[in-house]
């Protein structure tokens, strides 16, 4: 047997050296307004600005399509004590397998854990929506029941199997995707699921050692406007060893730097972050208390513009008469002081599992109930650079082949009353064990650009939905940023935006629902207006004459219902892509037609310009049109003085040309008066324009 083994270790060596640790995968949640880029290891995003070098954005970018991301880093932890061990172990340490890469000079780098081959496909980690991440041969039936005993077994290879353990099978759909249900259905529209094991590269100190434990990690998100501001995350740990594994932690390590260093210059992040912790909802949460950071333009972001986050924790492992243990310790540090002491992040496996993950002795606890509850007299912690929360649940004992589950969700809101309010709602989405309150279908739209115009066109399938109340129609001038007018709190908090248009079914239901600030419900203006019916077909549209040419908006159609007295109205969210196929969101130019007879329509608009007018796409970004071009042609401006200022070659083959102001030596032109000379196939024409202040 052994002379086999050697054999087959020869004969694969090649193959062996060069695969492992090459199954590490990413993939992107991004079905609503949070949007982050995962592993298949347990690290829920990597934002990291001590290797800025290899941070993968977005790393938990809200709202969507911003770029302003908020993760450094967050994932899910395990320690415990384990004889028989993976590594080795001689004086009976406790071992701690950890998911996030936060530097390396700490035992988290690299990473504690890796996917198993069997569930992984192609180059990104799998979700239900992306069907080329799955494994080619399909998703196993079954858990693996092997682990990697010591390094040289995993750098050649060697599994141990577990022959004891009983087989765990895999619940699958009729897609073939293995959905959280027991039947295998999915419980979000967009899940992941991923299936790992503990592993120790490279030991801080020697000897190596990790737990023999199997890691299954999923993660949920939901597009209805209630759930647009949270993603859920579920992580099993599997003990497939062949001893116990006591003193067991399942913990969550959530990092939210304010703003993740990827966005420059912020290398080192500003000052002001603040971290806290509500024990009613075992909920750590973090802000930029002063209100101050460094904007990804090279601007700055004051309080308005800084989201709050945190981790909620909905469900956590067993005690061992059975019962839900709950957080046990809360544990809020700094990721750069005193890091191997009580009051430091435990960059040590030692000094994590009893600083941090047990919490044992830290002054911020200061009635010894593993709760860090003061610091400084206060009920936060504030540190200048990056404050870090860990929140743990234990001590449990986790059985050989037994499985034990926790559950969080990394939740977002522009305030700390909408912080709450999302939390809330996760928090009840859970206890109604994921019974989804579903908005209508969304609607598929088309677009037809015009002259000074848009056309919407869309499908009539929301209107099946027997709570269907209306359609709500957004626009955006800044690629999705932002969505109209803004609808603020009491606070003066960004909540929402207004639509440019309602369109609502005629029964008398009318006004704002009490239950979602600002969102009206419309005046029973009836779908008539916007329905067309073709050859039999019915569908809806809408003209927008509010538009100038050569200009990008972004429109949105969003179909909802009409809530009652103790449930809210459900709105379908606004995709971040606008260039999906059968979506409710599109991306438009308007233009005039190209002139192919003469040049007698050419117009510049406006005229005269305002500098900083509304009619910008941003602020600063001057810019005139000229229109009705023919496909090519040169447009020579001159000042008041019969100097010429610019020259500009037209051959973009559309009808619209736009002119930023600036002259050819890039300098802002002064106000005044402008000469334009157009030079074509179809003729010459001459013209003037104002630039005003």
């Amino acid at each position: 047997m052994k002379i086999n083994k050697i054999i087959l270790y020869l004969i694969f060596l090649p193959i062996i050296v060069f695969s492992q640790r090459e199954y590490k995968r990413w993939n992107v949640f991004d079905i609503n307004k949070v949007r982050t880029k995962f592993s298949n290891a347990n690290q829920l995003c990597n934002g990291n600005f001590q290797n800025t070098i290899y941070a993968l954005p977005p790393a938990f970018e809200y709202p969507a399509g911003s770029g302003i991301n908020y993760g450094t880093d967050v994932a899910f932890i395990v320690g415990g004590f384990q004889e028989n061990c993976g590594g080795e172990n001689p004086d009976n340490l406790p071992c701690v397998d950890a998911g996030m890469s936060e530097g390396p000079a700490d035992f988290w780098d690299p990473d504690h854990y890796d996917p198993y081959i069997e569930f992984v496909g192609g180059d990104r980690a799998s979700m239900n929506d992306d069907r080329e991440s799955w494994p080619q041969n399909g998703f196993p039936q079954y858990l693996p029941n092997y682990f990697y005993k010591t390094t040289f077994d995993y750098e050649n290879g060697i599994k141990t199997e577990n022959a004891n353990l009983p087989l765990v099978e895999i619940p699958i759909d009729t897609s073939g995707w293995p959905g959280a249900k027991a039947n295998g259905s999915k419980i979000g529209e967009q899940e992941s699921f991923s299936v790992s094991y503990a592993i120790d590269h490279r030991a801080e100190v020697p000897p190596e050692r990790w737990l023999t434990l199997q890691t299954i990690n999923r993660g949920f998100a939901w597009s209805s406007n209630f759930y647009e501001d949270f993603i859920v995350w579920q992580f099993v740990g599997r003990n497939i060893g062949d001893t116990p594994i006591t003193d067991t932690y399942f913990g969550i390590w959530s990092d939210f730097a304010f703003i993740s260093s990827f966005n420059p210059p912020n290398e080192f992040g500003d000052d002001g972050d603040a971290c806290y912790y509500d024990r009613n909802r075992q909920f750590a949460y973090s802000w930029d208390i002063d209100g101050f950071e460094t904007a990804i333009n090279g601007g700055t972001m004051n309080s308005q513009d800084i989201a709050w986050a945190g981790t909620v924790v909905l469900k956590t492992p067993k005690s061992d008469v059975g019962t839900e243990l709950g957080v046990t310790t809360y544990d809020a540090v700094s990721n750069y002081n005193a890091q191997t002491t009580n009051i430091g992040n435990g960059a040590r496996k030692t000094e994590f599992y009893y600083y941090n993950l047990a919490n044992i002795d830290d002054p911020r606890d200061t009635d010894g109930d593993g709760i860090d509850d003061t610091f400084n007299g206060e009920d936060y912690f504030v540190n200048d650079a990056e404050p870090v929360q860990i929140m743990a649940s234990g001590p449990f004992t986790l059985d050989v082949g037994e499985l034990d589950t926790m559950i969080v969700a990394t939740v977002f809101g522009v305030s700390k009353l909408d912080l709450f309010k999302n939390v809330d709602q996760v928090m009840q989405l859970y206890r109604d064990k994921w019974a989804i309150l579903s908005p209508p279908p969304k609607p598929i739209v088309n677009v037809i650009q015009g002259d000074r115009k848009v056309e919407l066109i869309w499908d009539t399938k929301a209107e099946t939905d027997s709570l269907f109340e209306g359609y709500r129609i957004y626009k955006s001038y800044d690629n999705g940023v932002t969505w109209g007018e803004p609808i603020i709190d009491v606070y003066g908090d960004v909540i929402s935006y207004k639509p440019i248009a309602i369109f609502d079914k005629i029964n008398g239901i009318t006004g704002v629902n009490p239950l979602v600030p600002g969102f009206s419900l419309g005046n029973d203006s009836g779908l008539d207006d916007i329905r067309r019916i073709e050859n039999g077909d019915t569908s809806n549209y809408f003209i927008d004459s509010k538009v100038n040419n050569g200009f990008n908006y972004r429109y949105a159609i969003c179909a909802y219902t009409r809530g009652s007295s103790i449930k809210p109205p459900l709105e379908n969210s606004i995709s971040n892509d606008p260039n999906l196929p059968n979506d409710n969101t599109v991306s438009v130019t308007p233009n005039c037609s190209i002139a192919t007879t003469s040049l007698k329509d050419v117009k510049v608009v406006p005229n005269p310009y305002k500098v900083s007018a509304g009619w910008e796409s941003e602020i600063g970004q001057n810019r005139i049109d000229f229109t009705n071009l023919p496909q090519t042609c040169t447009i020579i401006i001159f000042n008041n003085a019969g100097e010429k200022v610019k020259s500009i070659k037209h051959s973009n083959l559309q009808s619209t040309e736009s002119w930023n102001l600036l002259s050819d030596s890039e300098q802002e032109i002064a106000p005044g008066l402008y000469f334009y000379y157009i030079e074509s196939s179809l003729g010459n024409k001459y013209g003037k324009f104002i630039i005003i202040k």
